[in-house]
């Protein structure tokens, strides 16, 4: 008997062939492609680790290098970073780190650093489908500054109706920077009466109204993105490591001199009369009962900070004595640019007022509560910047809030920005 075979085509083995192609690629895909986006995931994470190393040595040196880095501090700790993370350049990596940066939105801006680093990722099974390394690379900008926070008036509110209220028919006039006016209220800031704000610009994340002659003239701008209170992180003054000068609120009236050092007033400090009251440079730290001055002499202070911790809500700073007041703030250190600096968790209100002459320069800061500011005199200079809950002025006098980077404090930056 015969035995009749039929040829088989051979269609599996060339199906086996196809399929196992196919699978290579499943595996070169799950497997090389895993290493690459672990790698590139590294990277960038080393990337962003060292343009924030440089950054804090830009920061650091600011004062002096102003956004340079003619020592190359700041350039080897980006280095150093990325070596310790495992990208040592020259050693299978390039590491390139520009200060200023070459390329972005802060190109050529001092104060700014960029890192790249560019990775040749090995093949593996993906050797079936070509040769060679595989290039994986990354690029971060930082920004690492001491600068001041450029805003005339800042007002935190995020929701109040008229949390920038002009009334009365006085006028303010800033210069220097912008306006921002927090809240999302359809008429957050709001002009009353015959009230005038003059402005180069106000950028308000609501809306605004006008009634009677008020008016808020400017740029403005609605919808402007809210701006977090740029203070937030500054430590308060410790009392502690400060001298205590009085242990029941100090009251100062009649017609003499008298000179106050800095350190610890428990009680506060009340002014009236017509005496002159002269503080000597450093932190005055109300310990309770606030910091007033009402009466008909001079208060002078030359690089002075108040700072007020109310333990009720009539501990206030009241500034509204009808002689002269010139207050400036500190000029080095934590403090600088600060003039009046209360307790940023308590809502008591700070009342400053121009009956007399008034020349305060520095930073007025409430970060809770209500500033109000008033002007009934001559044209006075009442604040380089003003940071606050919520802001109301009034009175029937005009006075000027004039912003300038040495008049206020600087903030730290150190961030990524891209």
């Amino acid at each position: 008997m015969r035995i009749h075979r039929n040829r088989r085509p051979g269609k599996v083995v060339v199906m086996v062939a196809v399929s196992l192609v196919m699978l290579m690629g499943f595996v070169a895909l799950s497997l090389d492609g895993g290493l690459l986006l672990d790698q590139r995931r590294k990277t960038q994470s080393t990337s962003d680790a060292a343009a924030l190393a440089a950054a804090g040595q830009l920061y650091y040196n600011y004062t002096f290098d102003l956004g340079f880095d003619p020592s190359g501090r700041a350039k080897q700790a980006a280095l150093d970073t990325a070596a310790a993370n495992g990208y040592k350049n020259g050693v299978d990596c390039t590491v390139t780190v520009n200060i200023p940066p070459q390329s972005g939105r802060f190109k050529s801006v001092p104060g700014h650093v960029e890192v790249l680093i560019s990775y040749d990722q090995p093949r593996y099974f993906s050797k079936v489908f070509g040769s060679g390394s595989i290039p994986v690379g990354s690029r971060s900008a930082a920004r690492g500054k001491n600068e001041a926070f450029k805003a005339a008036i800042l007002v935190l509110d995020p929701s109040r109706k008229g949390s920038l209220n002009a009334g009365g028919g006085g006028t303010i006039t800033v210069t220097g920077s912008p306006i921002q006016v927090n809240s999302t209220n359809g008429e957050a800031a709001i002009a009353n009466g015959n009230g005038i704000i003059t402005a180069p610009q106000v950028d308000i994340t609501g809306g605004y109204g006008t009634t009677g002659s008020g008016a808020i003239t400017g740029t403005i701008v609605t919808g402007a993105q809210p701006i977090p209170d740029p203070y937030r992180f500054l430590a308060v003054p410790d009392p502690s490591t400060m001298t205590i000068r009085s242990t029941n609120k100090t009251q100062i009236s009649g017609g003499n001199t008298v000179n106050l050092q800095p350190g610890v007033y428990r009680g506060g400090i009340n002014i009236t009369g017509k005496g002159n009251v002269n503080l000597a440079p450093g932190i005055y730290y109300m310990d309770g009962g606030g910091f007033s001055w009402s009466g008909q002499g001079n208060l002078i202070g030359e690089g002075v900070m108040i700072y007020n911790a109310p333990t009720s809500t009539s501990d206030k700073i009241d500034l509204s004595g009808q002689g002269t007041c010139t207050l400036s703030p500190p000029t080095t250190g934590a403090y600088q640019g600060f003039t009046l600096f209360q307790d940023r968790t308590s809502s008591t209100p700070m009342n400053v007022t121009g009956n007399g002459s008034m020349t305060l320069t520095g930073t007025l800061y409430a970060a809770g509560a209500t500033l109000n500011v008033t002007g009934n005199g001559t044209v006075d200079l009442i604040g380089a910047q003003y940071i606050s809950k919520q802001l109301v002025t009034g009175g029937n006098g005009s006075f000027s809030v004039k912003w300038t980077a040495k008049d206020t404090p600087a903030v730290r930056q150190i961030l990524l920005v891209e």
